[in-house]
């Protein structure tokens, strides 16, 4: 595969690169959301390098769930995160991005190796 600075990139996807975000429910923060996108090759869309949006939710406890993909052209996770809510098995929740150092204290601790 290219360089990724040589694969075309979405902007749409700029907010979701290396991300944090805070999930509340009813005010109360119960978990982040972690996201990053990288590059997959897949039939039917042949050798082409595609964007794909990588996403864990990480609870405040120290449990982590199993990474999530989300796929274009539908973006099922972009789309809500871009109306600021994310809604998985657990349920419904407000989405906000977490910005600055502690953005980059959450990112450390939760994000991929």
């Amino acid at each position: 595969m290219p360089p990724e600075e040589a694969l075309p990139r979405d902007p749409r996807l700029d907010p979701f690169r290396d991300a944090v975000w805070e999930l509340r429910r009813s005010g109360s923060l119960e978990a982040y959301l972690v996201t990053n996108v990288t590059y997959f090759r897949s039939w039917p869309f042949g050798r082409k390098p595609r964007e794909c949006m990588w996403s864990k939710v990480c609870w405040l406890d120290g449990r982590q769930d199993m990474p999530e993909d989300d796929y274009g052209p539908e973006w099922y996770f972009v789309a809500d995160l871009e109306e600021g809510k994310y809604e998985d098995t657990h349920g419904l929740f407000d989405a906000k991005p977490v910005e600055g150092s502690v953005r980059d204290q959450l990112w450390e601790k939760y994000g991929p190796p």
